[in-house]
């Protein structure tokens, strides 16, 4: 699904939508929104939960309301049966007036079975602070047990699983290889149930994204990844950061495992680095 939404309306521009009656409360907030035409797709914090609320039809939310986490949580708060106990929650106009449906849709994971997660350690999100914002899926974490900051990487919507998943993969060799120049996996993130696993935590690192005077750095570390067996894919300048042990690699998404990586491929890969280091258009930035 697509995050932009058109703010037109085929209502008079002059007339207000009406107002609810209700007010939005302090321990509920809109997390994430994800939203089409008329399909609007919302991950809400509920008290310590975190609760996801599919609205089908465009006239249930206004269209200058949709965006925003408080006027969103006033008319979602309208809604049957929000106050009850519940992970999913479908919205839509009915005969008699709003309709909600309990449990229609399963709430998003990683597939566990496919990791080795044998000695993983697994945080509740509720466990965790959020310290900064770094981008729509990244953010800086503090668990309440310690005072270490982590990067937390999550998957808000299912569409976004499977990019999470390759990168925890690969996240599994680099732990099993000893790769040394990306951020160390720290552990799986879950909402409620670790059948709910939605994100991870990675080290935070310090560096600075590279420039050309970098490229032998860069090239350097890509090689010692293609060693390993894992052609990188996304190989823009925000993905490296500089410091005292060389250049760090980040994301690996678009990351692929293979036996042995092909020597075109490795080499195409490593030309490219030239331009994306003089790149001045910020593609790829977090």
């Amino acid at each position: 699904m697509s995050s932009n939404v058109s703010d037109s309306s085929d209502t008079d521009s002059t007339s207000p939508p009406p107002q609810p009656i209700l007010t939005a409360c302090q321990d509920e907030q809109v997390l994430s929104l994800d939203l089409e035409e008329n399909d609007f797709l919302y991950r809400v914090r509920k008290k310590n939960r975190v609760v996801y609320v599919w609205v089908l039809g465009e006239g249930i939310i206004p269209p200058g309301y949709r965006t925003d986490s408080y006027r969103i949580l006033l008319y979602l708060r309208r809604v049957p049966r929000w106050e009850e106990e519940w992970t999913t929650l479908t919205v839509r106009n009915g005969t008699h007036g709003l309709e909600s449906t309990l449990e229609e849709f399963k709430p998003h994971g990683l597939n566990l079975a496919k990791l080795d997660i044998s000695t993983a350690k697994f945080y509740n999100l509720s466990s965790l602070t959020k310290v900064s914002r770094i981008g729509d899926r990244l953010s800086c974490v503090r668990a309440d047990d310690n005072n270490e900051i982590w990067v937390m990487k999550v998957a808000r919507f299912k569409h976004e699983v499977r990019y999470l998943q390759q990168e925890v993969s690969i996240y599994s060799i680099l732990s099993s290889a000893g790769f040394l120049l990306a951020p160390r996996f720290i552990g799986y993130v879950y909402e409620g149930t670790k059948d709910r696993t939605i994100g991870f935590l990675m080290e935070m690192i310090s560096g600075y994204p590279p420039d050309i005077q970098d490229l032998e750095e860069c090239r350097s570390s890509i090689r010692l990844l293609h060693a390993i067996g894992i052609l990188h894919g996304d190989i823009n300048k925000y993905n490296f950061l500089i410091n005292e042990k060389g250049a760090q690699i980040l994301d690996f998404e678009a990351s692929v495992a293979l036996e042995t990586v092909d020597p075109t491929a490795s080499q195409k890969e490593l030309d490219g680095l030239e331009a994306k280091l003089r790149d001045k258009s910020g593609v790829g930035r977090k």
